[in-house]
């Protein structure tokens, strides 16, 4: 990344996110991670000019779906806000990491072009990692380029896409550049001849391999460079064995040079077989004769570069092959190993990796310099055939109303008729309740249908419920108007609280309880019959209830030109049916 800045390029890196779960082991990576999210500003950091890291801090679950959620919505809200900020606009999204959350912030980010550099088995590299092949697969397949740091990687991914390369892992010209002749203090005192590694001492390497070469060459020093990250107690115990530890980068070329001899112990098994040795480059460009165990890469790698390396295929071979390397070494085979790799240097192979970029940018612009047609004609095509359906699903729905009698079929359960018995009082619902669910003059045919059963002699006393206001309260027109039609006043009780269907009906309860009522006939809209019965049956256990609604609706007739004043009153009181039913009040 840092070579892509050299090259005028922008660049936030993120740090991994981890492909398995974390371990005690893992503490004092978490540490670190927790200090570099501390040094930047909520986790961004600028390390050099135009290039940014960015240390996430994330829930260590990469499998949990829930873990997944919140660590996309954290890390996307972030991105998004620096790439605002920074006018980090349409991005080359690059990973290395083949993650669900990766997938997730792809999308999210939405860049001009995807890279995917597959550079690990990870799914042979720990078992905790064994279940991001399938994450793996979709990234390949939808990367508009893949990068392979191996040739077996690069046989995996083929299977999956066409637009993969190899590019085995190179080095740092900078770096090994320099020749100083003086040995390191702590490989000064060390017998010569010398046989080198560079590298973690992991699981990986051989150490049954190393501990033959060792007896069988007591006279030479096997000399191991780099961290110790597993039990190595049986090869310090011998004497020809030296650990240095681990040395800053920059380095490694001063110990390389006093190697006679480089390895390459590594044991064949999944992981190793796709894993071409990062530290390979680094000996050969340093001149030195290297032996190795028969790795896959290794012999790829010689392939493309005339057998340069000696690849033993038994313990016994290695050891052999050591003595014949040191041997047969020369001035003239030290230039050879130099000349072969001087081109794997990381400058070129990113070089090479930007024109594939630039190249399939330049095929994404040309593609969609060529298609800008048809996709406009595509778009009007579905934009045609979206207004047909859309008119024909009207057309449908027009016929249905209108010359159906759809309308009236979904009408015909709400309405509720009783035939009118003698009872103790009349209640009146006024406020429009049960038709569109707006108050309006339709309290007026509802005041005439109870003052009609009061002058048929059904009950002696009438109930006007109403918390509607206009200019004036509409309990109090519905009584004066009652008044008006020849009702005496002492028979008219008001309920001015009102508050809808539900409410009405229980201030009713209220008002009939203080008078020793039980029956009432019961005047309300014409759709709103299902919903008080309902309300009924609930909430006024031991009453009787009987409705009796209008006949004939003045303000609300049947006329096709107020059809849709009766959908609008279906859909009320259905949906007021739910609502009553999700409270609990039916």
């Amino acid at each position: 990344m840092s070579t892509l800045v050299r090259h005028g390029h922008r660049v936030l890196f993120i740090e991994n996110t981890g492909v398995r779960r974390v371990t005690l082991k893992d503490l004092s990576r978490l540490r670190q991670r927790l200090r570099n999210w501390r040094n930047g500003v909520k986790g961004v950091r600028k390390v050099m000019e135009n290039l940014y890291v960015y240390a996430p801090l994330v829930l260590p679950f990469p499998y949990s779906r829930a873990a997944r959620v919140i660590n996309k919505a954290v890390m996307f809200r972030m991105l998004k806000r620096w790439t605002k900020t920074m006018q980090f606009d349409n991005p080359i999204i690059w990973t290395w990491l083949p993650t669900a959350l990766t997938l997730e912030l792809i999308k999210a980010l939405n860049g001009q072009l995807v890279v995917y550099y597959c550079c690990d088995d990870f799914q042979a590299s720990s078992s905790g990692s064994a279940r991001i092949r399938e994450t793996e697969d979709v990234l390949i397949k939808e990367a508009d380029l893949v990068f392979a740091h191996s040739k077996t990687l690069f046989d995996r991914c083929r299977c999956l896409t066409d637009q993969v390369h190899v590019f085995q892992y190179g080095f740092n010209r900078d770096v090994f550049a320099v020749r100083d002749e003086r040995p390191p203090l702590d490989l000064a005192s060390v017998k010569r001849p010398i046989l080198g590694y560079i590298g973690g001492i992991h699981r990986h390497v051989d150490q049954a391999l190393l501990e033959r070469v060792a007896r069988n060459h007591p006279d030479k020093s096997l000399v191991f460079v780099g961290p110790l990250q597993t039990e190595v107690g049986r090869l310090a115990r011998l004497s020809n064995v030296h650990f240095l530890g681990q040395k800053r980068y920059e380095e490694l070329p001063t110990y390389i040079k006093h190697f006679d001899v480089a390895l390459i112990p590594y044991a064949l098994n999944d992981y190793t077989r796709s894993v071409f040795p990062t530290k390979l480059n680094e000996y050969l460009v340093m001149g030195k004769p290297v032996v190795s165990t028969r790795l896959p890469e290794v012999e790829y790698f010689n392939q493309c570069h005339q057998g340069i390396v000696s690849v033993a295929d038994s313990p016994e071979a290695f050891v052999d092959r050591i003595g014949e390397e040191l041997k047969r070494d020369s001035e003239a085979l030290r230039v050879q190993r130099i000349k072969q790799v001087e081109k794997n240097v990381w400058g070129e192979k990113i070089e090479a990796m930007q024109r594939l970029i630039q190249a399939k940018l330049d095929e994404k612009i040309k593609t969609r310099e060529e298609n800008w047609q048809q996709s406009l004609v595509r778009f009007y095509r579905a934009s045609r055939s979206t207004a047909v359906a859309l008119a024909a699903v009207c057309g449908l729905a027009y016929g249905l109303v209108f010359y159906t009698p759809a309308v009236w079929m979904l009408a015909k359960p709400l309405r509720v008729v009783d035939q009118p018995v003698h009872a103790d009082v009349i209640v009146v619902l006024a406020a429009g309740i049960g038709e569109s669910g707006v108050p309006s003059e339709v309290y007026q045919e509802k005041v005439q249908q109870g003052v009609a059963l009061y002058r048929q002699g059904y009950a002696e006393h009438l109930i006007f419920s109403s918390g509607v206001t206009y200019v004036f309260k509409e309990a109090q027109l519905m009584k004066a108007l009652a008044v008006n039609l020849g009702v005496p006043e002492h028979a008219i009780i008001l309920d001015e609280r009102g508050g809808g269907n539900y409410s009405s009906l229980l201030n009713v309860k209220r008002i009939m309880e203080t008078q020793g009522w039980t029956r009432m006939l019961l005047v309300t809209s014409s759709y709103n019959g299902t919903r008080s019965r309902l309300i009924a049956q609930r909430n006024l256990s031991g009453y009787s209830v009987t409705l009796t609604p209008a006949e004939h609706s003045i303000f609300f007739g049947d006329e096709r030109h107020v059809l849709w004043k009766h959908i609008a009153a279906i859909i009320h009181e259905y949906g007021s049916i739910v609502y009553y039913w999700m409270k609990g009040c039916i």
